[in-house]
Order: C-alpha cells, then structure tokens, then sequence
C-alpha cells in the first residue's frame, strides 16, 4: 500500500500514522532473563551498611554500550521534512538497538529491536552488586558473629510479654509510625506496614536511638543516588541464636534503609525471618519516596521531568539505541552511553557528510536527547532504562508506558530526559 502526496494519512517522523500509539521496543524477555544485583537489603546481623556508587565508573559502564556505529531510522531529508510520504522500509528500529544497515544513505534498516544490558558482578564473597558498585562491610566483629555472642543492645523498648504477637501490637510502635511528619521534598509512600522494603537498588543501612524519620531522610540527602528511604522497628535477638542458645530475649532496633529508587508496598515484601528458633519480626514500617530532581550530567543540559514522570519516550524512527542497567537509578549511565555513541559515530563518519549534516541541523547519527528512567516489574524496581535520540522533543511527547506483557505488569518512574549541550 502506498500513500501519495494527496493523502491525508502521513507517516510522522517517528514512524507511526498520526493518532496510534509508538510501537513497544522494550525487549522484555532479556530483562527478565538478565542476573539482577543480589544484594536487597541489610545482611540479618547487620547494624550498618553503605553500598558505594561511583558516578565515574557507573559512566564508564554506560559507555561501554557503545561499541559500534549506531543511527535513527529516520534520514536528515525526512527529519528536515518532518513528514514522509508512504510506508518505505525504514519506518522500524535499526538492526541493533537503532543501528541503520545503510549507514544513513537512506537504505531501509531492519524492523527488529534490541535492548542491551549490563550484567552485574560480585564485589563480596556472599553477594553480587552492579559493576559499578562496592559493599562496605557490615558494622559486626568476629565476637558478635559468634555462637550465642551478646548483639549490640537495641535503644527500643524491651516488651513484654517477649513474644512475637506482644512485639507486633505494642502501641508505641504504631503511633510513632502514624504520628511522624513527611519530610520536605518527599511523599509517603506508604506507613505503620509489618514488612520492610526489599529491592535490587539497596544502597545502605543505619540503626538509630529513636524512630526518626528526619534523621533518615537527611541520611538518602546526603547519599549519592537515594531517591527513597525505608524506617521500620525491628525485634532482634540479644544473643546470636545458636544450638546452645536458640530462642533467646528480644532486642528492639530502629533501623532506616536507603534505595536507589522510589519505595513502594508493592517492594515491602520483608517480613523478618528465622534464626535458629528466634522469630524476626518487623512493624511500624514506613516509606518515602523523594520529589526532587536528578542530578545534572556533564556536557547536558539540566534535566527535565517528561510525561509526569511515570511515561517514557518512544519514537522508533530517530532512536538510536537503548540499554538497560539493573540496579539503583542513576543517569549518569545512560549520559556515558549517550557521549560515548557520539564520539564513536563521529569517528566513522567522513568530515563531508559531518558538515552536511551540520548544515541540515540534523544528524541521524548524533544523539541530541536521552530519556533516563526507572523500569519497574509489578512494582518493584528493576533498573535504569535508557533511550538515545537524534532530536528532542517536549515533555507532553513522552506518551509511553510499558504496561502489561504477560502476567507483568511493568512502569516507569522517575522519567527525565537530558538535551545535548
């Protein structure tokens, strides 16, 4: 079927009739096949953690995505145009991510679509994290960890009767979880829950006096890539439970966790656990996600929320590749992707065309625009997704959600896009 130049159907520079939604070119099954950091919350004897980000070298792994030449679909004639006529074979995705058979002669690029990912590797002999991460070690001594050691005393109440349902109904856990305020430039996302947040973006532990949801918050301000806390009361054994010591007395800790991504009920899914014959118990638990924005990248421009911030950008025809990367959110590696598919382009390209399309103001081959955002499986966070594109475009553009594929329902969050200095 062709469309001539009389027809009031066109085919927009993103490859779709006007009025249908972009087509979905999330590879799903290679996010769902992809290892995921082990690391999902504090280690049981633990009173504090921190896992470290490196924003150089979470930027160096996003460059490494670009091992190749990469370009949109759409040439610079169309892009000039901003309309073209007729269903031509490159109205798709690149053979690779984006990448054009022709090199941006006009050739028609294949209609498949690739996602690439980032695999975790271990950092610890019992846990793995991103490449990009380190975990400090857990605040115990040999002492503690031993059979039947006395723990670090808890600041909580000592309850009593010292059962687990005693533990879980006493009222001051509770109406210290209703009663604490939100602090500035976050929401709640949830409150008084007998569960605690587990999830791939975990960034550290700290084990207060008193519930202070203040004192917490100022700590994910003060950490690189938090954009949400967790603070929960937690009964603890007085003595490491062991065969000579397996049900001992209970201990009350205040514990405050740190995420690389908003907190939700759907990622409350830590209910405590046994050791040995000592109940773990959790209550009072709760949640908040920050409202601020993203930190800049260099050589961008600051970033701009698009779609809410819960919608993507989709627009087949000027992308130039995509990548995911498991773990907390962090731009900075979809801005070490973007940079670095650009100097690699720029190495392959003749000067010619170089100045060509410098005169067109549009280069198939030079991403001018990334959207940056925190893909979400059923609730949970799974990482930061990435999409490079040829052009820009307003924040009311970015229309795309993932929904439902499957049995899973999947979601962005924190959605920002970033424009080329």
């Amino acid at each position: 079927m062709n469309l001539d130049a009389g027809s009031s159907s066109r085919r927009s520079i993103d490859g779709q009739l006007e009025g249908i939604a972009p087509k979905i070119c999330i590879d799903f099954a290679a996010i769902n096949a992809i290892a995921l950091p082990t690391i999902t919350g504090p280690f049981p004897t633990a009173t504090k953690e921190s896992i470290v980000i490196d924003n150089a070298a979470a930027s160096a792994s996003g460059s490494a995505k670009a091992t190749a030449l990469a370009t949109a679909s759409a040439t610079a004639l169309q892009n000039v145009k901003r309309t073209y006529w007729g269903w031509g074979g490159n109205g798709g995705w690149g053979g690779n991510g984006g990448w054009s058979n022709g090199g941006g002669s006009g050739e028609a690029a294949s209609t498949s679509c690739t996602t690439t990912q980032s695999t975790p590797t271990s950092t610890t002999a019992q846990n793995s994290v991103p490449i990009f991460s380190t975990a400090a070690v857990p605040e115990t001594t040999p002492d503690v960890s031993k059979a039947c050691a006395i723990q670090p005393d808890g600041y909580g109440p000592k309850v009593q009767p010292d059962t687990v349902d005693a533990f879980l109904a006493y009222t001051q856990f509770h109406t210290d979880a209703k009663n604490a305020a939100t602090p500035s430039g976050y929401t709640q996302s949830f409150v008084d829950l007998n569960a605690a947040v587990t999830a791939v973006t975990y960034l550290g532990l700290t084990t207060f006096t008193t519930y202070d949801v203040a004192q917490c918050g100022s700590l994910c301000d003060s950490t690189s890539l938090c954009t949400g806390f967790n603070i929960y009361v937690e009964r603890d054994p007085y003595m490491n439970p062991s065969a000579d010591c397996p049900n001992p007395a209970s201990i009350t800790n205040y514990k405050c966790t740190l995420w690389g991504s908003g907190v939700t009920t759907e990622s409350a899914t830590n209910t405590g656990q046994m050791r040995t014959d000592f109940q773990v118990v959790i209550t009072g638990s709760n949640g908040y996600s920050k409202t601020v924005t993203p930190a800049p990248q260099p050589g961008w421009k600051p970033p701009q929320q698009c779609g809410g911030g819960n919608k993507g950008h989709s627009h087949p025809n000027t992308c130039l590749g995509q990548a995911f990367f498991p773990g907390p959110y962090n731009p900075a590696v979809c801005a070490g992707y973007a940079t670095a598919q650009n100097s690699k382009n720029l190495s392959l390209i003749s000067w010619w065309m170089q100045m060509i399309y410098k005169f067109l103001n549009y280069s198939p081959f030079q991403c001018k625009f990334f959207n940056s955002y925190m893909l979400k499986k059923n609730g949970k966070p799974m990482g930061t997704y990435c999409s490079l594109f040829a052009q820009s475009y307003s924040s009311n553009q970015a229309t795309y959600n993932p929904g439902q594929q499957g049995s899973d329902s999947w979601t962005c969050e924190s959605s920002y896009t970033y424009t080329l200095n």
